[in-house]
């Protein structure tokens, strides 16, 4: 998952000062190339399914110069940090995610508050880059009638871009441990408008989301609207469409957003 509350706060600092004194101890001589990343958004579903998530992270360059985009100079920007070269990326996810089982005797609510540290490398490729990511997936669970529980698992996490013709193919997925919980999107978005000086460029496609484990699942498509902001450091993305899942036999829709900024 591309998500919590209060009780989150503590954990997300803490995961902040982790990543300050690793960008100290471990790799001193990177200070000065770092990127930094910030991001957050949203996805509710019409069949009583939400997703809210805020990320903090950091990219060290492992050799080379940062390239000017993600995939290249010809390739459109997908809203993350350009890099370029071998990079490590470190980084820690809080979420909120909550979905309805339905049967007798009557439906049952299931939420999570997490956090999900990890670690991973960025690989570039010609026109793209591969990165593939570790960590810990944490979390309090709530469900009808029953304890908070705390849960814990492993996190894993991947990325594959790639420049194809006019605009670019991207792939993302991750797996959550403690509840062997599976997501992946596919998406392939073209720059349709471009303001004078590039000061705003518009970018427009279709995506295919699946996502779901032994409980509940979903399948989704529609479009992806990308609003790139270079003068702000910020890349927008507005998404929407059709969505079908297990706790319903009738078809649904899904809007979302996120916002991500890297400086």
């Amino acid at each position: 998952m591309r998500g919590g509350g209060n009780r989150q706060g503590g954990r997300l600092r803490a995961g902040v000062s982790v990543l300050a004194l690793l960008s100290v101890f471990a790799h001193p001589s990177f200070s000065l190339a770092q990127t930094f990343e910030i991001t957050g958004g949203e996805t509710v579903f019409s069949q009583n399914s939400q997703y809210y998530f805020g990320e903090v992270g950091d990219f060290f360059p492992l050799g080379g110069v940062p390239a000017p985009s993600p995939g290249g100079p010809s390739a459109p920007d997908v809203g993350t940090a350009p890099t370029g070269g071998l990079t490590l990326h470190l980084f820690v996810v809080v979420f909120y995610f909550s979905y309805e089982t339905p049967g007798p005797p009557m439906t049952t609510l299931n939420s999570y508050n997490g956090l999900n540290p990890g670690a991973g490398i960025r690989v570039p490729l010609k026109n793209g880059f591969w990165e593939g990511d570790v960590g810990i997936a944490l979390a309090q669970a709530f469900q009808t009638d029953t304890p908070v529980e705390s849960l814990a698992g492993v996190y894993l996490q991947t990325e594959y871009y790639q420049g194809l013709g006019p605009g670019a193919f991207d792939f993302f997925a991750n797996y959550i441990g403690y509840i062997q919980y599976i997501y992946g999107q596919a998406r392939y978005l073209s720059p349709v408008l471009e303001t004078q000086h590039k000061t705003v460029t518009f970018f427009l496609g279709p995506e295919l989301i699946g996502q779901g484990n032994n409980t509940y699942n979903a399948g989704q498509g529609g479009a992806v609207l990308g609003v790139a902001l270079p003068r702000l450091h910020s890349y927008l993305t507005f998404d929407g469409g059709l969505l079908r899942s297990s706790v319903s036999d009738g078809w649904g829709g899904y809007e979302g957003f996120s916002w991500y900024v890297s400086f």
